[in-house]
């Protein structure tokens, strides 16, 4: 009786093991596909500018000069979801911003339309693709592995804000610098993630974002128009997400 018992204890077992070794192996499967999309959807569609071919040449102004171009027509005829390209010098985030016909169609699907955990940088679908809106709202997933919008998450210590106080959002019309103005934990079903349909609304909300804010930016601009929200979840609590609230501002 004894030995039945321990057998298929060792069965039971043996069964959670080899599921489980199953389930780690499909993640990190998942996880190397949608690094391998990405990297090359990089590689195929960012340029960066040659450097300097003489010492003494003056480099760029980093403020005014974005550090990458896009072939929005190449990535446009290989998705037309495509809204814009976000970037953050010196992180992981570097991917395409697609907008679908609902806030699920890009939640677990890539560029390519392939089923993957990481999904992809998805745009409100109530949002209109041009930022005319006063507040937009970019989604990514908070990736184990740091991929997407997992680095946001740092914005909770001072010296991370410090070094990473823009980015750069680019359509095929336009190139914004994102000037970084406050990052907070919040809930999941906050104000900022409808769309505002006043100023009124909007200097209501950055009242409350930058109270709340988990680092001191080093400016603020007099007037704000309209911002764009960067969103993804965090752990501290149950739905629980890191906003990330930055200014547009059109360099070209």
């Amino acid at each position: 009786m004894r030995r039945t018992i321990s057998n298929i204890l060792i069965i039971v077992f043996s069964a959670i093991i080899a599921f489980s070794g199953y389930r780690l192996y499909t993640i990190f499967h998942e996880y190397h596909e949608g690094e391998k999309q990405y990297k090359e959807t990089a590689e195929n569609y960012i340029r960066k500018p040659d450097p300097p071919k003489t010492p003494d040449a003056p480099l760029p102004d980093p403020l005014t000069t974005c550090p990458i171009s896009v072939d929005f027509e190449s990535l446009l005829a290989e998705n037309s979801d495509v809204v814009g390209w976000i970037y953050s010098d010196g992180t992981q985030i570097n991917y395409p911003v697609l907008r679908g016909e609902s806030n699920e169609s890009y939640i677990h699907t890539m560029i390519n339309g392939e089923y993957n955990s990481a999904g992809s940088i998805f745009m409100d679908f109530r949002n209109n693709p041009d930022l005319s809106d006063i507040n937009t709202i970019l989604y990514g997933h908070h990736m184990k592995n740091g991929s997407m919008f997992a680095s946001l998450h740092q914005y909770v210590h001072q010296d991370y804000y410090d070094e990473h106080k823009y980015m750069w959002y680019l359509t095929p019309d336009h190139i914004y610098r994102l000037d970084v103005l406050a990052g907070y934990v919040g809930d999941a079903e906050a104000e900022i993630y409808t769309i505002f349909v006043d100023q009124e609304e909007l200097d209501s909300y950055l009242s409350f974002a930058e109270r709340k804010s988990t680092f001191t930016p080093d400016h603020r601009p007099e007037e704000i128009n309209g911002i764009i929200a960067l969103s993804t979840c965090s752990y501290e609590y149950d739905d629980a997400r890191y906003v990330l609230v930055c200014v547009p501002v059109m360099i070209d």
